[in-house]
């Protein structure tokens, strides 16, 4: 069984955070497993339950299915990934994402993801690479999220003066 916990602080709002990772359509795609994925049109996080997502972990394509398990809005998610023809198919496993609030530096967010490819030796081999993974993604969402938030305090605070 592999289980990774990261975690990283972010400068924004909780709130900003949390509306980012509910983002599936950018959130889950700086992912580099996650190859393609499938959301309804005018997807909502309280009305989704599912939804379709393609991974490759280098050992070919496997289509899954994200599964909300736990969503504690602005505070907690977890979303279990499985293929539901073979349950032990692939890289099955949960991802829990933990936003807290931090007076000194915004927010930290924690990502773990616990699974199994079945055997241990599997498990070993792929635990470095997941560990890797994981921490790319996390500053690829932190440079998102605070980049959009430079962004936006230049654009407020740039105000044209009236003539």
């Amino acid at each position: 069984m592999i289980n990774i916990t990261h975690k990283i602080y972010i400068q924004a709002d909780i709130n900003k955070i949390w509306t980012y990772l509910t983002d599936f359509s950018h959130s889950l795609m700086f992912n580099r497993f996650h190859t393609n994925m499938e959301l309804p049109a005018n997807y909502s996080l309280r009305k989704m339950e599912t939804f379709k997502i393609n991974h490759n972990f280098g050992f070919g394509n496997y289509d899954m299915v994200a599964e909300i398990k736990d969503s504690v809005p602005p505070n907690r998610l977890s979303i279990s990934e499985y293929c539901p023809d073979d349950p032990k198919k692939g890289f099955p496993h949960t991802v829990d994402l933990k936003i807290d609030p931090d007076l000194l530096k915004k927010s930290r967010l924690s990502y773990t993801v616990s699974g199994t490819y079945g055997s241990r030796v599997q498990d070993l081999s792929f635990k470095p690479i997941l560990r890797g993974v994981m921490k790319e993604e996390l500053l690829k969402i932190k440079n998102a999220i605070e980049s959009s938030e430079t962004a936006h305090k230049a654009m407020t605070s740039e105000t044209a003066k009236p003539i």
